[in-house]
């Protein structure tokens, strides 16, 4: 019996074929084919003229049964993790389950020998969906799903006093790129002083949304589902998590991730709009498509919903109202933007708080692209596309046809870091042939030829593979530390009840200070960066792919922290011992502003805070700008 049937055929999916006339603003088409035209309105309802037959919908019940199947498999994890007893119910296990049938999906659509068996869920090439709170709770068997009542505001100011926790409050422009700025500032020397506070967080509420990036590392009470997420991908990830207040018009600006993002509604309402992913990047391809939107770039609104005719060529997909316990997928690529601004009274809130957790493909170097880079420095062949940085995903390679392009950015499998790259040599294989096919299209379309063997390819693959897993151990380390922190407290504050009943103040010990996430997590980001470090220098040790001059032979040893610096050098920034990605935005004598992938921002860093990624004798080659016209040139 299916479970989605057509009085739940809210649950929606949508990948275009055809352009459709749109009834209204807030009526946008989600599924269309010859066959089926489905409208999903603010409040969820869907119109049909005839049954479900389109692959979109096929991904939605396919997915909503894997779920129903894993929900087994999560009770296990909960109950070996301690988050249940035997027997019992934890919400970690739906947590588990959601994301093991985003496993299982892609599974049937991105495997190691190239087949596909319907939509493909992650990348450029990916299929958004949405799935209301309700169809899950059927799922279950229950009245409302696991996600609902989890985390809602007072859990936030719980963890705003218990904890040193950090946050960004976003711009409200949608016609320029989003931007972050810090909540709160240190008032004072003392811990108290520098530390942010809720009347902080409700004054940033009323100008924008506050963004809590990585919190599952340090809140105990979310570790759990980022943990659950972890396990069930068997990938290194990450949860973030966003407040917003009640009526704001925009809450994010249009943008793109670099992530493929699950987003689960906590508390409120909020408002999606998604869009196809923009094909200016023959025109503009110093933008990075992971990263539309934010900092420099932008993505005016009013530009993306002109269309396939407009300049972006992106076309609106989903206009979606999520509510509590509801589901919205985003694959990485596709702009988006929300507000809180709701006709309907239906849901009474004071603020929208939503989890987005990340499915790290591209940040972790587990794609197509990344293993090409890899293996083209692993074998001093010097890369047709030519990157100008440390950033793969701007440059020539977005000037390569769409459809190679978004092959070539396309995550590798899921279980590639389950297995053992010694006992699978089929599956290895599979995938280093897929490699070797994805290069050869880019080697076609530039004329230039790589002519690697094909075991180079899995040379390359292999070592990804290393690294993969011992970020993923990093990952799962940080998440039970946090999990391990919050048993703790719970211990202690049972032996401290009567303390606070009988009227006594329990002060912080230097013990339980040193325990808050500002220093826990500071040893595994270290390590992370470690290990990125150990991953380059293999890539390029041993002469250099373009055989560099002498003059870069005699850099100086440390020229990473001692070269000059310029306005748009690639750099890492050290923020309190871990090193973040971003631009030199201005050079004020011997002090430098940073404005980092996000478009966070930090000013007045030392040169020894700021690591430079390329050698500064290092030329690289320009882009053919042949037939271009000045305009065109200038959005460069």
């Amino acid at each position: 019996i299916s479970l989605l049937s057509l009085n739940d055929n809210a649950a929606v999916a949508f990948t275009p074929t055809s352009s459709t006339s749109v009834p209204s603003l807030r009526i946008t088409p989600i599924v269309k084919n010859n066959n089926v035209k489905l409208y999903s309105t603010v409040e969820g309802d869907i119109s049909t003229q005839s049954e479900p037959s389109s692959p979109s919908m096929a991904l939605v019940e396919h997915f909503i049964t894997e779920y129903q199947q894993s929900l087994d498999e999560g009770s296990k994890w909960a109950t070996e993790f301690g988050f249940a007893e035997e027997g019992e119910e934890a919400p970690e296990s739906a947590f588990y389950a959601i994301f093991r049938a985003i496993r299982q999906v892609d599974a049937k659509t991105n495997n190691a020998n190239g087949s596909s068996d319907g939509e493909k869920l992650f990348g450029l090439s990916g299929t958004p969906f949405y799935i209301p709170g309700y169809v899950l709770a059927k799922a279950e068997s229950k009245h409302q799903n696991a996600f609902c009542d989890f985390f809602h505001f007072p859990h936030l100011a719980k963890a705003l006093e218990e904890d040193f926790l950090d946050a960004q409050r976003g711009s409200t422009n949608n016609r320029k790129g989003w931007q972050v700025a810090a909540v709160s500032q240190p008032t004072g020397s003392s811990f108290d002083d520098a530390r942010m506070t809720l009347p902080q967080v409700n004054a940033a509420l009323e100008a924008g949304t506050v963004i809590f990036n990585n919190i599952g590392a340090h809140i105990p009470r979310l570790a759990g589902p980022t943990l659950a997420s972890t396990d069930a991908l068997s990938l290194p990830g990450a949860l973030n998590m966003y407040v917003t207040a009640k009526g704001m018009r925009t809450s994010a600006p249009p943008h793109t991730d670099r992530q493929d993002v699950l987003v689960v509604q906590m508390e409120g309402a909020k408002r999606w709009r998604v869009f196809t992913p923009p094909t200016d990047g023959d025109v503009k391809p110093n933008a990075d498509p992971f990263a539309r939107g934010k900092g420099e770039d932008s993505l005016p609104l009013h530009t993306l919903l002109d269309g396939r005719e407009g300049r972006l060529g992106s076309e609106l997909l989903m206009d979606v109202v999520t509510r509590e316990g509801d589901v919205l997928y985003i694959p990485a690529g596709f702009p988006h933007t929300t507000d809180t601004v709701e006709e309907s009274s239906e849901v009474d809130y004071d603020t929208s708080i939503h989890l987005t957790f990340n499915i790290d493909t591209h940040v972790w170097d587990l794609d197509y692209l990344a293993a090409r880079s890899a293996a083209l420095q692993r074998n001093k062949v010097k890369d047709a596309l030519s990157p100008q940085s440390e950033n793969r995903y701007i440059g020539k390679v977005n000037q390569l046809p769409q459809n190679i392009r978004s092959q070539l950015m396309d995550a590798l499998p899921l279980e590639f870091l389950d297995i053992v790259p010694s006992d699978s040599p089929d599956f290895m294989n599979g995938v280093a042939k897929q490699l070797a096919a994805r290069c050869n299209l880019v080697d076609e379309a530039t004329g230039q030829s790589a002519e690697l063997p094909e075991a180079s390819y899995v040379e390359a693959l292999e070592r990804i593979h290393s690294y993969g897993c011992d970020i993923l151990d990093v990952h799962r380390d940080m998440y039970l530390a946090a999990v391990e922190e919050g048993r703790l407290r719970k211990a202690e504050a049972a032996m401290t009840a009567h303390l606070k009943k009988d009227g006594g103040e329990v002060s912080m010990s230097p013990e339980r200070m040193q325990r808050l996430s500002l220093f826990r997590v500071r040893p595994f980001f270290e390590k992370i960066e470690s290990l990125k470090k150990d991953l380059n220098s293999w890539c390029v040790s041993g002469e250099s792919i373009t055989q560099e001059s002498s003059a870069s032979a005699q850099l100086d040893p440390n020229w990473q922290f001692t070269s000059p610096l310029k306005v748009g050098d690639e750099v890492e920034a050290d923020l309190g011992g871990a090193f973040f990605a971003g631009k030199i935005a201005q050079v004020t004598g011997n002090t430098y502003n940073v404005v980092f992938f996000d478009g966070d921002r930090e000013n007045g860093l030392q040169r020894d805070q700021i690591k430079l990624l390329n050698p500064p004798a290092a030329v690289e080659d320009e882009f053919d700008t042949t037939g271009m016209t000045p305009k065109e040139i200038k959005k460069m």
